[in-house]
């Protein structure tokens, strides 16, 4: 991590060429840890470049996501979490995305817990998580294809081509995956890494890093060596590609939770590979209505929540957060209000 801070105080060096002397009274505090979330892979590293008194730098790194995707829950999924009854025996996710409230769980406290289902209609994502089952397998293929690096100011164009090519294949209608395919993950997890948030990789840009960021390819290799995520790919049992509703009356039953957090209200089309529309907002709550299991529900409101889980029969608690996808280039991240609907 030390040559993040040396890159960051040669750029400074060089946007302030007239006051050199100034290099004299640099300290730079090293990187640390300053607190490891219970599960030991929340970690929080704190560093701060501080010349002539003046903090330059001071800033903190989160490792809690899988892969920024559209709709994922890396600023609230411990907020999410902590809702979690610990005495079930088994944790579905209908809509997983990128899992990243499964992610967000420390295992240790879940002691009965016995199977987790993953489940995602769009068959990209269900290839990537049937690989991550073999974690050493996917990162063979992950390594098989370069990335832009660190450091290297003038990108290749072989990057955005290859980029180009990849995005072409995946989001052909031709596409045929023999499950699981790891040279497909490879290709997707280089896709969505390479766009802004993960949104729509479909048709997004190559986002040019100019070296002077790691690449979240590499971030997402490093992930599949460690032991602390390794121990959450192993527990993964169930990896499914199947509507919301069929997963759920498969799985029901009183010792089952299930987490939701399906395309919001007015922004299906934002999602990749989805069918997702008005009549199935009311045929998800339909469902949910009736199931033995307990549930958590993720939305922003809209009127006609009101109707399908109302307030006397379901709790509802809310957070504001800043919405990553919905930042604007050069500009403060926009504010939203994250409801989560509850029937316990």
């Amino acid at each position: 991590m030390n040559k993040y801070v040396e890159y960051y105080t040669n750029i400074w060096k060089k946007r302030n060429s007239k006051n050199q002397e100034s290099i004299l009274n640099l300290i730079v505090n090293p990187l640390h840890v300053l607190k490891w979330g219970s599960h030991k892979r929340l970690l929080v590293v704190h560093t701060k470049i501080v010349i002539n008194k003046i903090c330059l730098f001071d800033f903190f790194l989160y490792y809690c996501n899988m892969l920024s995707y559209i709709g994922g829950k890396s600023k609230i999924g411990k907020w999410i979490v902590d809702y979690y009854p610990q005495d079930m025996e088994t944790y579905v996710e209908t809509f997983g995305g990128m899992f990243w409230c499964f992610f967000n769980m420390d295992l240790s406290r879940f002691t009965n817990l016995k199977r987790v289902v993953y489940n995602d209609f769009n068959p990209l994502n269900y290839n990537l998580f049937k690989c991550v089952q073999n974690p050493s397998e996917l990162q063979r293929a992950i390594d098989a294809i370069p990335v832009q690096e660190l450091g290297v100011f003038v990108t290749d164009i072989s990057y955005k081509t290859r980029f180009e090519e990849f995005q072409r294949e995946l989001f052909s209608s031709g596409l045929t995956i023999n499950y699981p395919d790891y040279e497909i993950a490879a290709k997707y997890v280089y896709v969505v890494t390479q766009v802004f948030s993960g949104s729509k990789p479909e048709s997004s840009s190559f986002i040019d890093l100019k070296g002077k960021y790691r690449s979240k390819y590499l971030s997402f290799r490093d992930k599949l060596s460690k032991p602390s995520w390794i121990d959450h790919f192993n527990k993964i049992t169930h990896v499914e590609n199947g509507d919301f509703q069929q997963i759920i009356e498969k799985y029901d039953s009183p010792s089952t939770y299930i987490y939701l957090d399906p395309p919001y209200w007015k922004t299906e089309n934002y999602y990749s590979n989805h069918d997702f529309d008005r009549d199935d907002h009311q045929r998800l709550a339909q469902t949910l209505n009736v199931v033995q299991s307990k549930f958590s529900l993720s939305y922003y409101e809209f009127d006609l929540l009101s109707d399908w889980y109302p307030q006397d029969r379901f709790r509802w608690e809310k957070k504001k957060f800043a919405k990553a996808a919905a930042a604007k280039k050069g500009g403060k991240q926009n504010l939203g209000e994250e409801l989560l609907i509850m029937n316990y």
